[in-house]
This record gives C-alpha cells, structure tokens and sequence, in this order.
C-alpha cells in the first residue's frame, strides 16, 4: 500500500533528497501532533520538528498512520523518524534494531483514566494487575496489564466515559483536554510515569543525528522549545 505523505517545505530550496519522512499517529493526539481541518498538521511535536529542520535546511514530509502502522513502517525503513518516544522505554529488538534517539526535547506525563464509581484506589500500576485495561494499539505500555487495543486516546477517553472500559492509560495531558472539551465522566490519576521524549530516528538516517541534538541543544538555550510548549499548553484551564 503506497503511503499518503503531505510534505512541508522547511526552506524554500530544499531538494527531494534532503527529505525527511516523519510518522504521526493517526489520528493525531491533541496537543502534542495532529492534522487540523485545514489539513495544516499542528502541535508541539509537528512546531518543534519545523524548528529544527529549519535549522538543519532539510524537509519535512508528515506521514499520517495508525500507531501500530507506524512502527511497522518505520522497521521497513519507509518512515525516517517518529516523535514523543519515551527514554529507556522497552521495544521490540526489530525496532531497537533500526532506531537511534535524539537528545530528550520535553517532559510527558503518563496516567490512568477511571470510571468515577470504581472503589479500589487507581493510583498505582499494582493496582491494575488482572483488569482489564484500554491502550492504544501499537502503544508500549506497562507489563502485567490485560490490554485491550483501540486506535488512539480519544476513542479510549469516550470509552472510558460509556464505561465501556472502566480503566484507560493515556498522556495527561490529553485526558485533561478530552475531559474539558468533550464533557466526559472519567476521573483522572496523578502521572505514574514522567517520561523525557525523544525523536527516534531510523538508523539509514543517522548522519542527521548530531545536528538534530545541537539544534535541540540550541533551541533549549534560547528558550524556543518552552515557547513552543506554551503556545499550546499555556493560559489553557484544562481542569473540569
């Protein structure tokens, strides 16, 4: 199946050989990276990504995908890069095989959404041993959880509220967001996880490698990836 790829010129000159194909998780996880109705992609993910190749002078060609597609396509070596990848977190050894990570570029914090009657106390992962947990499918997530797979956060979010699942992981961020704007009934953890994220990059494409840290590097120094995080995070009351 040939891949639908919309490409966004980082420099006006920048050559097809100079491209650099990204996967997103389809569709898309609000606000870190999703395609708005304008068919515009958005997020801190996609905002820092333009940054850094406008660094580099390459190109960027966003890659619309589900999140187990994804991971498949970037073993093939038909994806260059995926972003918000977790440090130290555990995969595969196709996927460890092929992958190389970038310096952390942000913080992302991992917590359980639960229906609002269940009595035991959903705080902690000992908790979940022997339920049944919603995830999203291709996810890496905790060992010893039952998981059932869906497409992404949202349809995990509505679930939850329906109480079709009782329990769910997904960013916090997201759960906030989901339960603000959608009015749904599911209350939310404190995070059991806080993960720095990375750019995992495919190893054809490791000479990209240490210009992409120096430029992370770069953009930290100069307070670019705080601003980034704040056009979408900050001034947003995402309680209930």
């Amino acid at each position: 199946m040939a891949l639908l790829v919309w490409s966004v010129s980082a420099t006006a000159d920048t050559g097809s050989g100079n491209q650099l194909r990204v996967g997103m998780p389809s569709p898309g996880q609000v606000p870190y990276f999703w395609r708005n109705e304008q068919g515009e992609f958005e997020g801190i993910y996609a905002d820092t990504l333009r940054l850094i190749a406008e660094d580099l002078g390459i190109e960027l060609a966003f890659v619309p995908l589900s999140q187990a597609r994804l991971r498949r396509h970037f073993i093939a070596g038909e994806i260059d890069l995926e972003a918000g990848v977790p440090v130290n977190l555990e995969t595969s050894a196709s996927l460890k095989q092929v992958s190389l990570y970038s310096r952390p570029f942000g913080i992302v914090n991992e917590v359980i959404i639960y229906r609002p009657e269940l009595s035991f106390p959903v705080f902690i992962l000992k908790d979940l041993e022997g339920k049944r947990v919603a995830t999203v499918r291709g996810s890496s997530v905790p060992d010893k959880l039952i998981r059932e797979d869906f497409s992404n956060q949202w349809q995990i979010a509505q679930r939850v509220h329906r109480g079709w699942n009782e329990i769910g992981l997904m960013k916090e961020v997201s759960a906030l967001r989901y339960r603000r704007e959608g009015q749904l009934n599911y209350e939310i953890s404190l995070p059991y996880v806080s993960h720095p994220v990375t750019f995992r990059l495919h190893r054809s494409r490791g000479e990209l490698l240490d210009g992409m840290n120096a430029s992370i590097e770069k953009l930290e120094q100069q307070g670019e990836l705080e601003r980034v995080v704040c056009k979408y995070l900050c001034g947003v009351n995402t309680e209930n």
